[in-house]
């Protein structure tokens, strides 16, 4: 069975390597791909981040550039192994539609993950980038974004405020957050939910929520290197949802999504 990950913050160097545990590893694309083949996993997606050298402000946005050249580095020595997801910024509105123009030119159609904390931002409601996000659905972008606790309200509208763009939250989160976001799933025609992250340890969470809101609505996702790929690959195969729902998850929604 084919596997896409569709989220992963991949590396060319220790700089960028985000496992909690990094002396237990010397860190290069090789490596990388080794890992998540070894897991099961047959394609990746995900965006990179730099661990080595937090974002500041004064770096404006050429620190977020960097980011995605790095990721646009890594496609060209992965191949098609590799989907490239990309940064923004709402503080800087033309640049980041100036990046959404430059990567859709190069065939890149994944905004995200969006980690707001890492990169000095944190509100979903801001004006700015609901502006950046309108030139999104124009390029017909699918944007990743990080779950953030106590802005519900705030993904919930941006998600409506934008009907044509397809949103993916990461990770689950425990019951309380999960159940939140089944309600946006049934919702909302273009939101979906990707499995990496905290909650698909806890037993029974995802025939729960296929059985609430449809195994087209999940997309499996594993977080690495933060976390263990294998495990996450694992949780799917043991939890009692049918074969057909399994494909669902683990790599035909990806593939719908990112037109792979």
């Amino acid at each position: 069975m084919k596997v896409i990950d569709f989220h992963t913050h991949p590396y060319l160097s220790r700089d960028e390597f985000m496992c909690f545990y990094p002396e237990c590893f010397e860190p290069s694309p090789e490596q990388l791909r080794a890992d998540v083949v070894r897991a099961g996993i047959s394609h990746i997606c995900g965006s990179v981040l730099i661990k080595s050298r937090p974002y500041t402000a004064g770096e404006g946005f050429a620190y977020i550039r960097e980011c995605n050249d790095k990721a646009l580095e890594l496609k060209e020595r992965l191949g098609d192994f590799y989907t490239p997801g990309f940064h923004i910024h709402p503080h800087f509105v033309d640049e980041s539609v100036a990046e959404i123009e430059r990567m859709a030119k190069k065939g890149v159609r994944l905004i995200g993950e969006l980690v707001p904390y890492m990169h000095g931002w944190s509100d979903y409601s801001d004006k700015r980038l609901h502006t950046i996000l309108e030139a999104a659905e124009q390029y017909g972008m699918t944007v990743s974004f990080h779950t953030m606790k106590d802005e519900q309200k705030e993904m919930t509208e941006m998600s409506a405020a934008h009907p044509k763009l397809n949103f993916v939250a990461a990770h689950p989160n425990e019951r309380e957050l999960f159940l939140l976001h089944l309600e946006r799933l049934r919702k909302f025609d273009n939101f979906y939910l990707d499995l990496s992250g905290t909650g698909i340890f806890r037993y029974g969470l995802i025939a729960y929520g296929v059985n609430r809101a449809g195994s087209e609505k999940f997309i499996f996702g594993t977080d690495y290197p933060i976390c263990n790929p294998r495990m996450y690959c694992q949780a799917v195969l043991q939890e009692p949802i049918t074969d057909a729902d399994r494909e669902n998850i683990l790599y035909r929604n990806a593939a719908a999504l990112l037109r792979l």
